[in-house]
């Protein structure tokens, strides 16, 4: 934790931290002020948190890492079955796909999402550590607080589903998770332990409660959906206990979360994903056009329009077998092409390589020059799934078939109710989040968390030489990343994964 350093940005307080190496240590410049100061106001409090909204969408490192927590949601894609990269193009994100990188502990994959998570973490921890002592509105202060304590929650939850082993619901969970940070920046020379994997989901709980707590009592509100509230928490709430195997808790909690939001009607959905205002998005980032990350924003890698040598060599495709269970009726289809005559009517300059199966789901605005969209970070879709599955895992059959046919007949007008029952039930609710949620970050996540194993159909537009490889059986040490060797070097108490 020594590497992290605190650089301080007199005008806007944004707090980001340092990369991994061993330069950063534990003093700050003399031309710099100390965390406490700069965070002894609640306006630089507001401005730290500012700071961390946009930590979401862009931070620095190379290209394919700079489009922030958006690289994240590519990374767990490319590392499941259902996003195919077509050919090597740009090679952004080849050996995250071929399954190498995330073991690799010099890899700039783990060495990103160490340094990124808990950068998020030490910068959570400053403002948690530190609000309550500073003079001003109690209401701005629990807000404040309480979207600190989300991410704080968000950063290890992530964490400790790619470092750590898969949480198996029903055992105590005593196998190593990662380590626990609630330091800030004055304290995080300590050398640390790992943590368990059910130490680490206790601390996550107890944060999201927390967060819970401190934005209901307060009475500030922001339209702007970057702004973390109570249905934010609530469905982060829902994904944890989904994880977790805790049913009953999952349903309470993807309820609330959707609760006073619309899912994306039939029309909406295929408005190209791009824009916060769409009904039935309950968390995003807000990107505004100046401040995008442009050849490294989210839509620069899987949108099929952005002008980049990524997008014009590799427009990302789907698995075909997933593909060919979309009826024909579902508007969803139209998401990807796949006939000759559908991908050669696709709107983009002809230098622009076409593939069968490549996607038009995710479309830059505007006009693909700049790169500029919302990115997605949370919908009512995904919480009628969450609602859905855990209801079929408990053998709520009816409910399970109600919830989702509440989400197939906004996608397909000829959606009938299920008449599966038991795992057939939840094999169809699981391929309807495998379409659903399509480049969305979850299918490497799902896999790890049902302790499913990966397997890529050789068809469509896949291809072995870039893939490398088509199956990786559940439950082996392949499924976690190493930990940056930087990490150990600072921390020997760190345990590396097998």
């Amino acid at each position: 934790m020594k590497k992290y350093i605190l650089s301080i940005l007199f005008a806007l307080a944004v707090l980001a931290v340092s990369s991994c190496s061993e330069d950063y240590l534990d003093t700050f410049p003399t031309d710099q002020l100390a965390a406490d100061q700069v965070l002894s106001t609640v306006e630089n409090q507001r401005a730290a948190l500012e700071g961390m909204h946009r930590h979401m969408y862009g931070v620095g490192g190379s290209q394919d890492e700079r489009a922030g927590y958006g690289n994240f949601m590519i990374n767990y894609d490319m590392l499941g079955s259902d996003v195919v990269n077509p050919q090597r193009g740009s090679g952004w994100f080849i050996s995250v796909y071929k399954w190498i990188e995330h073991r690799s502990n010099s890899s700039s994959l783990v060495e990103h999402t160490y340094d990124y998570f808990y950068s998020m973490i030490a910068n959570a921890n400053n403002i948690i550590n530190s609000i309550d002592d500073v003079e001003g509105n109690e209401d701005e202060k629990a807000n404040i607080k309480g979207q600190a304590l989300f991410y704080r929650a968000f950063a290890h939850f992530n964490m400790v589903q790619v470092y750590g082993s898969r949480y198996v619901p029903g055992q105590n969970n005593s196998q190593l998770g990662i380590v626990i940070n609630l330091d800030d920046l004055s304290n995080l020379g300590e050398a640390k332990a790992r943590s368990t994997v059910e130490e680490v989901y206790a601390q996550i709980d107890a944060d999201l409660q927390a967060a819970l707590q401190s934005l209901t009592s307060s009475s500030v509100t922001f339209s702007d959906k970057s702004q973390i509230n109570e249905n934010i928490v609530n469905g982060l709430l829902a994904r944890v206990a989904l994880t977790k195997g805790e049913w009953a808790d999952a349903i309470t909690y993807a309820q609330a979360a959707r609760n006073g939001f619309d899912l994306t009607n039939m029309t909406d959905v295929a408005n190209g994903f791009n824009d916060d205002g769409t009904s039935g998005w309950i968390w995003s980032s807000h990107v505004i056009p100046d401040h995008g990350t442009y050849f490294a924003s989210f839509f620069a890698y899987m949108s099929y329009n952005y002008s980049s040598s990524h997008i014009r060599n590799d427009p990302k495709c789907i698995n075909a077998d997933l593909y060919d269970m979309i009826p024909d009726s579902d508007v969803r289809k139209g998401f990807w092409a796949v006939d000759q005559a559908d991908i050669d009517a696709i709107d983009i300059p002809s230098n622009f390589a076409r593939y069968p199966y490549m996607n038009t789901k995710f479309e830059a605005l505007p006009s693909g020059t700049l790169g500029d969209g919302d990115v997605v970070l949370m919908r009512v879709a995904e919480m009628i799934l969450i609602e859905a599955e855990a209801n079929a895992h408990l053998g709520n059959d009816i409910a399970a078939r109600t919830a989702l046919l509440e989400l197939v007949s906004e996608r397909d007008p000829n959606a009938v109710l299920s008449v599966n029952a038991g795992q057939a039930l939840l094999d169809e609710i699981l391929v309807q989040r495998r379409l659903e949620l399509w480049g969305e970050g979850f299918n490497f996540l799902d896999l790890k968390r049902l302790n499913l194993p990966l397997y890529r159909p050789q068809r469509g537009s896949f291809s072995l030489t870039q893939a490398a490889i088509t199956d990786m059986p559940a439950g082996g040490p392949e499924w976690q990343y190493v930990f940056p060797i930087s990490a150990i070097n600072v921390n020997p108490l760190l345990e590396q994964n097998p």
